[in-house]
Order: C-alpha cells, then sequence, then structure tokens
C-alpha cells in the first residue's frame, strides 16, 4: 500500500485527515475542519509544502542538511 492521506469522520462529527504511510503508521492527523472542502485544501498544501519545504533543525544540535544522496 502507497503512502496516502485518510479524510474522516472523528468522533465530534468533524472532518480530519491522516497521512498514513504504507506500512500502516500514522504520520500526521489533521486539525478538525467544518466542511470537506476545506480539508482537502489542506491535503494539497500539506502536499505541497512536504514537496517544497526546508527542513530546519530548531533544536540547535544539528546544522541545516541536505537529502542523502539515493543511488
Amino acid at each position: 500500500m502507497a503512502t496516502q492521506f485518510n479524510l474522516y469522520v472523528d468522533a465530534d462529527a468533524c472532518l480530519r485527515f491522516q497521512l498514513v504511510t504504507g506500512n500502516g503508521d500514522v504520520l500526521l492527523t489533521s486539525n478538525a475542519f467544518e466542511d470537506e472542502d476545506a480539508a482537502i485544501a489542506a491535503i494539497w498544501s500539506v502536499r505541497e509544502a512536504a514537496a517544497n519545504g526546508r527542513i530546519v533543525d530548531l533544536t540547535g544540535s544539528l546544522a541545516e542538511t541536505t537529502p542523502p544522496a539515493t543511488s
């Protein structure tokens, strides 16, 4: 199974989404949304940010690095 966004209704009847890996690990759970259009717009926003976002270490323990090279 590929990584996917799961859109669902929570116990309070609000829409949320989760980013779930291929092996079922939940990487993130969103805030609550009042309607499906807003939740889907947020999913697109997360997808874009993940593809273009920088990794910034705010702990001060490591210098910012580039992703490891893949072969």
